[in-house]
């Protein structure tokens, strides 16, 4: 019997285009609905209609098991449904009809939330994954535009149930309606099926897009720190690597408001695994005014004072957020915070963060939804922060 193996789950929005994929249990062709979305004072799903006027429907003939069709000529910062299907000789599927939201324009608020860890803490989880499934529910609840995961969201990336049972079938009712964008972590290991299950422009382990006023990069660590060197830089991080230059290149080639930069190994936090080598990218961040950094790896939550040139700087700093989220290692903290650190906590967490045009504001918040920490950047019409 022909079946959904991993609900449809939503990758790379742009302004007129959503890519929605899927995977079934046997190799079947792929069809996409979108329906209009109508507004009234109460009903169906958030107050709008039961969807049934279809907008445009893409169809590919073509037999696979993991099945990926982008629509385009939506209109930006719109609410649509869509219904995913399949079949073959022997049967047909179909999932939905499930929302989406189109990328925002620029100028107008959106929020994002970030998490990790699903799958890199699983060994030290005794709750079966609930943890896992509470932080996707709070994710929910706040009903963000679209989602990071700053890698390990698997225990082991080539075992191929890992991906369903840390990840997939946990967050199952947040990605079929929240786009996701994720860097690759040491858990991963590399594997081609996180290469065969995202979206992401090539070569998927470093990308970056925009989203309203906001630019994010996402790169590889696991590439500028190599598994035979860890936690040493296998010497990647200079001109002539093609990440370094494709950094360098994206850095200045955007003029959004905002920079955002996420990779797994962090190069600052109070506890274990810290990853000191990577301050190596630190200046060039610095050159050319990102704001904020998130990483992972070191299962706690950190959040660093405004740094630059290796010192504090109030002014000028780069903030650095480690939301090792999906589990909490408080063992993993060291005794007393280092001169970077302005606030740190090892509980499961997820961390949201709301971006308008002139400020960015970030909250964190554990597996009950309690906020536990709070940080606003506020920039004027000529660039200059204030950290409040």
């Amino acid at each position: 019997m022909l079946s959904i193996v991993k609900e449809p789950y939503l990758q790379w929005p742009t302004l007129h285009s959503m890519t929605i994929m899927w995977e079934t249990s046997e190799p079947s062709d792929s069809r996409v609905e979108i329906l209009a979305a109508e507004r009234i004072h109460s009903g169906y799903q958030g107050n709008y209609k039961k969807p049934e006027q279809l907008l445009c429907e893409v169809y590919s003939e073509d037999y696979c098991t993991i099945h990926q069709l982008t629509v385009t000529g939506l209109e930006p910062g719109t609410i649509y449904f869509y219904k995913v299907g399949s079949k073959h000789g022997q049967g047909e599927i179909e999932s939905g009809p499930h929302p989406m939201k189109t990328a925002v324009r620029k100028g107008e608020p959106f929020s994002f939330a970030v998490t990790s860890e699903t799958g890199g803490y699983s060994g030290f989880d005794s709750s079966n994954g609930q943890i896992n499934r509470r932080i996707f529910k709070q994710m929910q609840a706040f009903r963000p535009d679209l989602a990071l995961f700053v890698g390990d969201l698997v225990n082991d990336g080539t075992n191929y149930d890992d991906w369903d049972t840390y990840f997939f079938s946990p967050g199952k009712h947040l990605l079929t309606n929240t786009p996701f964008y994720s860097c690759l972590g040491n858990h991963e290991r590399n594997a081609s099926l996180y290469y065969d299950l995202f979206a992401y422009a090539p070569p998927k382990n470093y990308y970056s897009f925009d989203y309203g006023d906001a630019h994010f990069i996402c790169l590889d660590s696991t590439d500028f720190i190599k598994p035979e060197h860890y936690p040493r830089s296998s010497g990647g991080m200079m001109p002539g690597n093609e990440q370094y230059d494709f950094l360098i290149r994206d850095l200045q080639s955007s003029f959004a408001k905002w920079k955002i930069v996420f990779f797994h190994y962090p190069p600052y936090v109070s506890g274990g695994y810290q990853v000191e080598d990577l301050r190596q990218l630190c200046p060039l961040l610095e050159q050319y005014g990102v704001d904020l950094v998130f990483n992972s790896h070191t299962i706690v939550y950190e959040r660093s004072h405004p740094i630059r040139d290796g010192v504090v700087d109030m002014d000028n700093g780069i903030v650095y957020i480690v939301a090792g989220g999906a589990g909490a290692m408080p063992e993993w903290l060291l005794p007393r915070r280092e001169w970077h650190t302005s606030q740190s906590l090892a509980v499961p967490h997820f961390v949201q963060v709301v971006v308008t045009s002139t400020s960015l504001e970030v909250r964190a918040i554990d597996d009950e939804g309690r906020l536990f920490d709070m940080m606003r950047i506020k920039k004027d019409f000529y660039g200059k922060r204030t950290f409040l």
